[in-house]
């Protein structure tokens, strides 16, 4: 049985000061959970319902068995999966950053949970290992962030900084950046072969905010089709567009 203050515990970790302060967030389902046990994230506590432990391979890991309506009290989920973790944040330090080949993802202002783990499901699906990300990017260990990237969470290394101060000097250091807007180049025509380089990705509302676009060197676009006679959508989805993006940056990386 679940004591109260283990309750308020778990549910507290749904708020990004109380998983700042406790260094600690929420995993669910058995697809979230499966990949944090393969991963080297430190699991520190373990809940199961009964009706899950006899559907599944039950983890190795110490396991706290709880009524369905102990899971109810303590999950994010309206239909919870029956299968919840704590884990620890990862405490990655600047020194620790290294990009994939010649690459790297900068995020600026993504506020959409959705949206950031689908992002970092893409990152991870093109090798990635990690992603900076701008102070007021929303928190990469919220429960709807971590339960949109199915796992990928656990392969990404984040790097909050200021972006500002992290371009200048990834700029003089040799690293061209480039920065995805709606007037920009085609990127489909831009060379992005042999480049070191950094992709900024701003928010879908926004876009990358004017104290950054100095920091680039090159800006680029996903050129729209307009069929004549038609109209066409405004702008595309953040993480779609990131992902597009991504795809093309990582297709430039292999072409040697």
């Amino acid at each position: 049985m679940l004591s109260k203050n283990t309750i308020k515990y778990i549910n507290s970790l749904k708020i990004s000061k109380f998983r700042n302060e406790h260094c600690a967030f929420i995993v669910e389902g058995t697809k979230s959970v499966s990949e944090l046990l393969q991963s080297s994230t430190e699991v520190l506590a373990l809940y199961a319902t009964e009706t899950w432990i006899a559907q599944n391979p039950v983890p190795t890991t110490a396991l706290h068995v709880v009524t369905d309506s102990e899971m109810n009290r303590i999950s994010s989920l309206s239909s919870p999966p029956g299968i919840l973790a704590v884990a620890k944040i990862p405490d990655f330090q600047q020194q620790h950053y290294t990009s994939k080949g010649n690459f790297g993802l900068v995020l600026d202002g993504i506020n959409d949970p959705g949206n950031l783990g689908t992002i970092i499901r893409s990152a991870d699906w093109f090798g990635l290992r990690n992603i900076i990300i701008s102070k007021d990017t929303v928190d990469p260990y919220h429960p709807k962030v971590v339960q949109s990237t199915m796992g990928s969470i656990f392969r990404i290394q984040f790097l909050e900084t200021d972006l500002e101060e992290f371009l200048t000097n990834a700029r003089s250091a040799g690293t061209k950046v480039f920065g995805a807007v709606m007037e920009g180049s085609n990127v489909y025509t831009t060379n992005l072969t042999n480049v070191s380089a950094l992709l900024v990705i701003g928010s879908e509302s926004h876009g990358i905010r004017k104290p950054l676009l100095k920091c680039i060197d090159t800006m680029i676009t996903i050129p729209r089709i307009r069929l004549e006679g038609n109209q066409s959508a405004e702008s595309l989805n953040a993480a779609v567009a990131g992902s597009l993006l991504l795809a093309e940056f990582m297709r430039g990386q292999l072409i040697k």
